[in-house]
């Protein structure tokens, strides 16, 4: 049937209105998704575009965040040495300390540091570590390591006579004779025949024996622990350690001799003292002083039974012993007798409250070292100073 004119007009109008529609192009129809490409890309281009690098502030490791076993001190300068391999330095004890550079870092626990002189210093620790400084302790280079012995070295000592002593766990001994360049090892019968019995101060402690020697006497044998070493008045050089070992050597340290047992407890560490004495000291409150070169020996009175790990005098012959509970003991009379200059008879569950070293500072000052780190202590105001952090 012939459509009239109205419907075809009527067609023609629907028609143009749906025109646009139709004719609509397809890059208009997708412009939300060439948006979204467009922000991509202009995302990916500032990431990637240089710019300068945002300031954040330096990364401090505080000496009180680390565990420290030795202190060493050169005029002015001071070092610190314990877990994770880290060295600290510096010009203050009140710092600030801030951290040496050590190539390569093993991250083995260092033990013990020693200054030879201005600018040399040895470094020892875990896996038989040994590092050497020329730059007073700023930079530290590796001299000797041997992670498969895993043995620790526990301290350093000399020169004598021209020679570095290294010693440490199960009767190792590391020496040099070129300064700290090279080591090499020396084997140490730990049970050779002792020499005569000499007098010896009288032990009547029920808990004198070490109570990780399994019953173990001085005499017994065995590899025990070297902790300390030094030189008697007459130039003999004396060994100390586990299980109440005192070693004894004439020759510059190339032989040995074991000296009669007055202790059966562990002895970790040895000092020279004024008027030619040595100190020996250890576990339970121990601590012996001997005034003729080591053929005799006098037991100090001290006032507690903790353990004691580091020591030190002063210019007037004050001594100093520092231990556990952060005690902290004093002798005015060449050692015959201690008293209690500081302690934390209470430590909080999992705080540290160790100290392994001790330094003197001026008047009655201290810088102690332990499981809580580096801090200076004035024993005249029986208290211990802020903590000043470290930079790399």
């Amino acid at each position: 049937m012939a459509k009239t004119a109205a419907s075809m007009l009527q067609d023609a109008s629907s028609a143009h209105v749906r025109a646009p529609a139709a004719a609509q192009s397809p890059a208009l129809a997708s412009w939300p998704a060439v948006v979204m490409v467009a922000a991509v890309l202009g995302a990916a281009l500032y990431a990637f575009s240089p710019r300068p690098l945002l300031s954040f502030p330096v990364t401090a490791i505080g000496p009180d965040q680390l565990l420290i076993d030795g202190l060493a001190r050169s005029g002015s300068r001071l070092a610190a040495v314990g877990e994770q391999g880290e060295i600290l330095i510096a010009d203050n004890a009140k710092g600030p300390w801030r951290m040496a550079k050590v190539e390569p870092q093993r991250g083995s626990t260092l033990t013990q540091v020693l200054f030879v002189d201005d600018q040399l210093a040895l470094a020892v620790g875990h896996d038989s570590w040994i590092l050497r400084s020329t730059d007073a302790g700023a930079s530290w280079h590796e001299v000797n390591f041997n992670p498969e012995l895993s043995e620790p070295l526990l301290g350093i000592a000399g020169p004598y006579d021209g020679k570095l002593f290294a010693f440490g766990g199960f009767g190792q001994m590391l020496v040099s004779t070129d300064r700290g360049q090279t080591w090499q090892p020396q084997k140490i019968d730990t049970a050779a025949p002792s020499e005569a019995p000499k007098p010896a101060a009288a032990n009547a402690d029920p808990f004198a024996s070490d109570p990780f020697g399994a019953g173990a006497t001085a005499d017994s044998g065995g590899d025990r622990h070297f902790n300390g070493m030094v030189q008697l008045s007459d130039g003999a050089l004396l060994l100390v350690g586990e299980k109440g070992l005192m070693m004894k050597s004439v020759d510059h340290g190339e032989h040995w001799t074991m000296m009669p047992p007055i202790y059966n407890g562990s002895f970790f560490g040895a000092m020279q003292l004024p008027s030619n004495a040595v100190m020996v000291y250890g576990m339970r409150g121990h601590a012996f002083v001997s005034h003729d070169a080591g053929k005799s020996w006098q037991a100090s009175s001290l006032p507690i039974q903790g353990s004691l790990f580091g020591g030190t005098v002063t210019t007037d012959g004050t001594i100093y012993l520092v231990g556990d509970s952060n005690t902290v003991l004093v002798s005015k009379d060449a050692g015959a007798s201690f008293s209690l200059a500081a302690r934390a008879d209470h430590v909080a569950v999992g705080a540290r409250g160790g100290l392994a070293a001790v330094l003197p500072l001026t008047g009655n000052a201290l810088l102690t070292a332990g499981e809580s780190g580096v801090g200076v202590q004035n024993l005249a105001a029986g208290e211990t100073a802020p903590r000043t952090g470290a930079t790399p």
